[in-house]
């Protein structure tokens, strides 16, 4: 639902929002060397290509809303470059995060504008002085600007790159609408991270709704922590081009008619010359476009141009095809992601695969295999790489184990990507974190998130949450889920279906519609093992929340009654 605009004197006024200053940003706005403040009592309208160049310093005040003119002219689109050497402080919080979206969008109206809505306008792109090579070239025109534009070289001369640099902060920050064409077949990413240093803070940070990649890292050691990408039509996370910086907490989810991987990982461009990617990312949970989704959405993890790394500790879930893909180009060829596999300079490990299209097994010869290798050479030792990936505790877990709490890709309130207790997800072999890096997190579990409410901080800040595509679990206690157990079934139910449990203390069982209404309650008494029929004759056909709930301890299952 589009809402109605009026700009009077320089004043926005929409439905339901006070006036607000806007005030419009061209690239003649922002110089280098020079020091801008963008405060949340004003609305910030970028048209054009905007370039912050080199010494220049961007503060953005948490709350602040940036938005971006559509450009519809081809070649020419609305977006925000930080260049070498400038910074943004885009530092949000969660309670007020920065907001960059399209003109067009009300983000006081979580109906307004949602997951299709894409193109709208470029993206946030931020170049440093990092390593990166590509072609041999140590200095490289980022993807999406035109390459006569000496404003959009990322990286240094040979010898001259400097790792530790500091392009500034992004901290509960989220991008959503973009993906405008730059040339014809060649859009902006939401966030494009090009030589971009460790020095540099990124965190808290969401790209929604985008029609290229969500986050891609072109060369640098930039590191980023809890990254949300939501149904973007291209792959969710990609690196390329020597990147070597590390990533824990990353979620992503797609769309069920248009996605591509869930994760690209190339080594370099092309795979035989610079040095490869070699990142470390544990921690991330991919929800793909549905098992039986129209999308073509074939792959998970994507490895690729001789990648090295590790990636650990994450999960794969509800994906149409293969849950990982490698590239296997030619016999006794060292310089593809099949070599690097093949001696240890890529670790794929402690992963779980679930809800794999029909794929129920981790080997090469089994149609039904979440691997696949490219049409190279077919090599005897492919054997090795499965062998390899069962070795390092890579997991196909059954689908009929409830992985996640509950999936959903519209704004119904439906979406809980936390791990069920009593799931792989919490109870299978983790590998460990590495030794003394004070950028990881120690946690006890595989995945973005943890079991409990706490552990769900995609909540309160982010696009996914308030344009109410977040199952609501603001009321739920740090003891969530700690009934001893709680299964629904059957799940799809007809008639009725059962809720046995076991608590200590009695026990009300709520069933809420997805408007968010209690539509039946059940109080039991009886402490202990509790089996409990429930009549569901009187309600309507569609998906529901099953809330259990003992004065203590909260237990959410979605329920879909036919």
């Amino acid at each position: 639902m589009k809402k109605f605009y009026s700009l009077i004197g320089g004043l926005v006024i929409s439905a339901g929002i006070s006036a607000q200053t806007i005030v419009n940003i061209t690239d003649a706005s922002l110089q280098g060397n020079q020091t801008y403040n963008w405060t949340n009592d004003k609305v910030y309208l970028l048209d054009g290509l905007v370039f912050l160049e080199d010494g220049g310093t961007l503060n953005i005040q948490e709350g602040t809303v940036i938005k971006f003119t559509p450009r519809a002219d081809l070649g020419n689109p609305s977006a925000l470059v930080i260049c070498r050497g400038a910074k943004i402080y885009a530092n949000g919080t969660a309670a007020n995060p920065i907001i960059f979206t399209a003109e067009d969008d009300d983000v006081n109206d979580p109906t307004d504008l949602g997951p299709n809505d894409v193109s709208l306008w470029g993206g946030l792109v931020i170049l440093g002085k990092a390593y990166t090579e590509k072609n041999g070239n140590t200095e490289v025109n980022v993807e999406g600007i035109p390459t006569s534009e000496p404003r959009g070289i990322y990286g240094m001369p040979a010898g001259q790159a400097v790792n530790n640099d500091n392009s500034g902060v992004l901290r509960y920050v989220s991008v959503r609408h973009g993906g405008r064409e730059i040339a014809s077949g060649s859009e902006l990413n939401a966030i494009t991270l090009g030589a971009v240093g460790s020095g540099t803070t990124i965190e808290y940070i969401e790209a929604y709704a985008n029609s290229d990649d969500g986050i891609e890292f072109f060369g640098g050691s930039v590191n980023v922590k809890y990254a949300c990408v939501a149904f973007v039509e291209d792959d969710s996370f990609d690196w390329d081009e020597s990147w070597t910086g590390k990533g824990q907490f990353w979620f992503s989810i797609q769309r069920a008619d248009v996605a591509d991987a869930a994760w690209e990982c190339d080594g370099s461009t092309p795979d035989d010359v610079g040095i490869p990617s070699n990142p470390i990312v544990y921690n991330a949970t991919h929800i793909g476009s549905g098992v039986g989704a129209p999308a073509s959405n074939p792959i998970g993890f994507l490895l690729r141009a001789g990648t090295q790394g590790r990636v650990a500790n994450s999960i794969m879930a509800d994906m149409k095809g293969k849950g990982i893909e490698i590239q296997d180009k030619a016999a006794n060829t060292t310089s593809d992601a099949f070599a690097q596999l093949e001696n240890g300079s890529l670790k794929v490990y402690n992963n779980l695969f679930w809800k794999i299209g029909a794929n129920t097994t981790l080997d090469t010869v089994s149609s039904t295999s979440v691997i696949r290798f490219t049409s190279g050479s077919a090599q005897a030792n492919r054997q090795v790489i499965a062998d390899s990936l069962n070795a390092w505790n890579n997991t196909v877990v059954p689908s009929s184990i409830n992985l996640i709490k509950s999936i959903s890709r519209t704004q119904n309130n439906l979406l809980d990507p936390r791990p069920n207790l009593g799931t792989p997800a919490l109870t299978s072999t983790l590998a460990p974190l590495p030794t003394g890096d004070p950028f990881f997190t120690n946690v006890n579990f595989k995945g973005a998130f943890g079991p409990n409410s706490t552990d769900l901080w995609i909540r309160g800040w982010s696009t996914l949450h308030r344009n109410n595509h977040l199952l609501d679990v603001t009321s739920i206690n740090e003891n969530e889920d700690n009934f001893a157990s709680v299964s629904v079934y059957p799940n799809p139910a007809n008639n009725t279906f059962t809720v046995a449990f076991n608590s200590e203390s009695p026990v009300n069982i709520d069933i809420i519609n997805i408007n968010g209404q209690i539509v039946k309650s059940i109080n039991v008494n009886t402490v202990g093992f509790n089996t409990q029929l429930v009549d569901v004759n009187d309600l309507s056909t569609g998906v529901y929340i099953v809330r259990l709930s003992n004065g203590y301890n909260v237990h959410t299952q979605k329920l879909v009654i036919e």
